[in-house]
């Protein structure tokens, strides 16, 4: 896997994951998705709060700061991913933590500095006046607007989804809900997230793609054929696709077979490299 990690941590009982963090948090120049496994609290986000529960997901805008407090008493697991690989092999990974000012690469340059959720500040974004269309000068004008633009795409995005709005449809792939994606309200240029979900007897389509994906299993039991290998899986399992080959699933126990997985479809389409191929239906598939 090149272009995303996934982990799974627990926030301490009555604190937070960075124990000290008092105001901003952290921030990094990478996209992220969490799922809360357990408990309940809350995230400030860019100066935001957002309540949240067991079953809920939080997707942090890039380069928001981010703080993430757990309301209950006991230990909090979560499980989250980000683009982290993909921005350390581009040469673009920058972290910055409130407890490290020392380190900080551009929240040291002042408050606007630290307020952005552009690198190094938007500017003034202008335009040169009477700039014709399609002009040299125009073209370049969009190219300084872009930051500021950006920032303002990256506030209006979605932040949080909660479990009961996951919308589940038949899909040739089987029963599946878009939980982050670009094309349901979330500014994501890199990570996308789905939820899917095999009764017990069926199995999901098959397909490959040129993307990576890592899927966890949230609850269930059953196998996964990667093409001529089939692993048997179970809640609380974690496979990594590897690109281009099929993979399947199959329900082999007595209850819902959930899978969550977290893919970099937006960034191969971005780059114009996105590929994916379907092979069988889904048994559940009659469309």
């Amino acid at each position: 896997n090149k272009t995303h990690r996934f982990w799974i941590n627990h926030l301490p009982g009555g604190g937070e994951e960075g124990q000290a963090w008092k105001t901003l948090g952290h921030r990094h120049t990478v996209e992220a998705v969490i799922y809360w496994l357990g408990g309940e609290g809350y995230s400030i986000i860019d100066g935001e709060r957002y309540d949240w529960k067991a079953g809920d997901f939080i997707c942090v805008p890039m380069f928001a700061w981010h703080r993430h407090v757990n309301t209950t008493s006991a230990r909090l697991p979560y499980a989250a991913s980000t683009t982290g690989p993909l921005s350390m092999g581009i040469g673009q990974a920058v972290y910055e933590d409130e407890r490290y000012p020392e380190y900080w690469v551009y929240a040291g340059q002042g408050e606007d500095a630290r307020r952005t959720l552009i690198p190094g500040g938007v500017g003034d974004g202008a335009s040169p006046a009477m700039a014709q269309e399609g002009s040299a000068v125009s073209l370049y004008a969009q190219q300084v607007a872009f930051a500021a633009e950006e920032e303002h795409r990256r506030r209006q995005s979605r932040v949080l989804v909660r479990a009961e709005e996951l919308d589940f449809q038949s899909t040739p792939m089987g029963r599946v809900a878009y939980v982050v994606d670009p094309r349901v309200g979330f500014h994501v240029k890199a990570l996308a997230t789905v939820v899917a979900s095999l009764q017990p007897g069926q199995y999901s389509g098959a397909h490959r793609h040129l993307y990576d994906e890592i899927d966890h299993v949230l609850e269930g039991e059953g196998t996964c054929t990667i093409d001529d290998l089939t692993f048997e899986v179970k809640k609380g399992d974690t496979l990594a696709i590897p690109v281009f080959s099929w993979h399947q699933y199959r329900n082999t126990g007595s209850a819902e077979l959930r899978i969550l997985a977290h893919s970099t479809r937006p960034a191969l389409e971005n780059l114009g490299l996105m590929l994916t191929q379907h092979g069988e239906h889904a048994d559940s598939w009659s469309g």
